[in-house]
């Protein structure tokens, strides 16, 4: 399709699909909240959308790489807390990947890329399984915002890197770009690799570049790894492809993904309403609505998955034997809380200040009763000190079983679906099934499922 437009000068000219795309994306702040398809709700009707559909668009995130043993950014001892003690003026993990300020100082970035660097890991089940959907020509494109390269390492072909990767590297004065192998002996002893086309250091300048300042480092001719940053724009191979993918695809499965970054965030809502959507991931997505959603940990998921489709998908992905589903908990006692210590003593302690202070007993009498009343008081606000005890519903399942919350919602091993159980919360059987704002759960729907699994719930009177 082409749109007529006019320039300045009044002669006529025409936006391409992919600039359309590009316009679209910009000015896009909140897409209209999609509506569920009634009729694509239960774990059964993902297996047959599996089993029919041949244009099956996978957008993939960090939790498929979550069971690779990629180090992770924001744990105790993940690769920010490591960062943030060499360098105290890094201000957030974001910043590592913000091009303003690797141009300023690239440090951060090239002691992280380290750790990441393609070829110590392992492919996940999960990426075996979309080779899987390739190889049996079910798999239209995989849009990946990793930059492991591990899609590369599955033999995936049809693959979108939608962020960039570490197979190449580009000069940043020159453009000169060069295959991953040959920084990748920098990367390892932890040089900043220079570029061998416009820069004619010697080994000591070299050695200097590595080792200096931030300031030293800006003016050396780098060569950055082809990740897109914050502040660069995506590659024209995600807009050109989306630009045909979004007409042809019968079925998207997210996996692994938060979807808090756009544009690849926008995949879902560019979509026809027509589309069938199944999220595979830990926790669900409150800002996104799909029609089936499989929580917990990907690679069991998809291990369920394969059992459920047959003996021609279990080859190489289910290492684990098939779960059972199961419609309810087993009845869970809520655990105890210790109180503190009472802030005043009881009327039969004996306070050791009051005995050596020689007070009158009059005085005593009259101190003892005042004592009594904040006593009381005291006794009656206990309850306002007990914790808030957030609660995971996927610990609560029994062992080699997953459970079907509701339609359209199952709840696996590894999943992180909390609630409150002491706050109160209308029960709305109809927002069960088409909201995901409505009560206390933590990207839940309505309290139906905890009524039904032995978890009280207060209710208004």
């Amino acid at each position: 399709m082409m749109v007529p437009s006019h320039d300045c000068s009044g002669h006529s000219t025409h936006l391409d699909d992919v600039t359309l795309w590009k316009i679209i994306v910009n000015i896009v702040s909140e897409p209209p909240r999609r509506e569920r398809l009634r009729h694509i709700n239960s774990i059964s009707d993902a297996v047959r959308l599996l089993r029919s559909c041949k244009k099956i668009l996978v957008l993939t995130g960090a939790g498929v790489s979550v069971s690779c043993g990629i180090p992770d950014f924001r744990s105790r001892d993940g690769i920010y807390a490591r960062l943030a003690v060499d360098f105290p003026d890094l201000p957030d993990p974001q910043a590592m990947f913000d091009i303003h300020y690797f141009r300023k100082d690239p440090r951060p970035f090239f002691k992280f890329a380290r750790d990441l660097w393609p070829g110590q890991f392992t492919p996940s089940k999960c990426h075996k399984f979309i080779r899987l959907l390739e190889r049996q020509n079910k798999l239209l494109r995989n849009y990946t915002q990793n930059i492991d390269t591990l899609e590369q390492q599955a033999d995936i072909e049809r693959v979108i890197q939608c962020h960039g990767s570490f197979a190449t590297a580009t000069c940043l004065r020159c453009q000169h770009r060069v295959p991953s192998n040959e920084i990748e002996k920098d990367i390892m002893e932890q040089r900043i690799p220079l570029c061998p086309k416009c820069s004619n250091a010697s080994k000591d300048e070299e050695e200097e570049a590595s080792t200096s300042s931030a300031a030293g480092l800006s003016a050396q001719p780098i060569m950055k790894p082809d990740i897109v940053f914050f502040g660069e724009g995506m590659p024209d191979e995600f807009h050109q492809a989306m630009v045909l993918d979004k007409e042809e695809c019968d079925l998207i499965i997210v996996i692994g993904s938060s979807l808090k970054v756009r544009p690849v965030a926008l995949i879902p809502c560019a979509l026809p309403n027509h589309v069938p959507q199944i999220l595979i991931n830990r926790e669900p997505l409150r800002h996104m609505v799909f029609d089936v959603e499989l929580l917990g940990d990907c690679d069991i998921i998809v291990n369920q998955l394969c059992h459920l489709l047959g003996p021609q998908w279990e080859d190489g992905i289910c290492y684990r034997e098939s779960l059972k589903e199961i419609s309810r908990l087993p009845p869970r006692p809520i655990p105890s809380v210790a109180l503190p210590a009472p802030l005043f003593p009881k009327r039969d302690q004996e306070d050791p200040l009051r005995r050596d202070s020689g007070m009158s007993t009059g005085s005593l009498e009259m101190e003892a009763t005042e004592s009594n009343d904040v006593e009381a008081v005291t006794h009656d606000m206990t309850g306002w000190w007990e914790p808030r005890i957030k609660v995971n519903l996927a610990d609560q399942l029994p062992e080699n079983t997953y459970l079907a919350v509701q339609p359209g919602r199952y709840l696996f091993p590894g999943a992180e679906l909390f609630y409150d159980p002491d706050e109160e919360v209308e029960s709305d059987s109809d927002s069960s099934s088409d909201s995901s704002d409505s009560s206390g759960i933590d990207g839940g729907d309505s309290t139906q499922p905890f009524q039904e699994h032995g978890v009280k719930r207060k209710t208004m009177d």
